[in-house]
């Protein structure tokens, strides 16, 4: 299964996080996680919307430290993905966060999350849900 985690920054990531578990968690059941940040995503000519994702190169991690060295690490695996390339999507990014550095940010995981159920994918954290919370603030 090809699992797609949204974050807010790959780089900013840390080995406590839950989404840093769940990637790890999903390569060591076999799965493909492949991370994006939402500053990855990009509107192309032919009217897709693809983002730059990272995943870990191994087959196995025994720790969260070594899973997210791989990911943000000069071996990762990149490559660019349209929604159609997942199976499920995870939004695990913060709008809020994003707020006064840049505020483009906020709504770039929700719209992506949008397009993702439009194409049939499985999206985990409803963004519409997470639109409506974002509007509240």
């Amino acid at each position: 299964m090809r699992i797609g985690l949204v974050v807010n920054d790959i780089m900013t990531e840390e080995t406590g996080y839950t989404t840093t578990r769940l990637g790890m968690a999903a390569i060591n059941m076999g799965h493909e996680a492949w991370v994006m940040g939402v500053g990855d995503f990009a509107y192309d000519p032919d009217e897709k919307i693809r983002a730059r994702a990272r995943a870990a190169p191994g087959k196995s991690y025994k720790s969260t430290e070594v899973y997210l060295k791989a990911l943000q690490g000069g071996r990762a695996k990149r490559e660019r993905i349209t929604v159609d390339d997942l199976d499920v999507l995870m939004l695990r990014n913060d709008p809020s966060t994003d707020a006064i550095q840049r505020p483009w940010a906020q709504s770039a995981g929700i719209i992506f999350g949008r397009i993702a159920m439009r194409h049939g994918v499985i999206v985990l954290n409803d963004p519409n849900g997470l639109a409506k919370a974002t509007n509240k603030m």
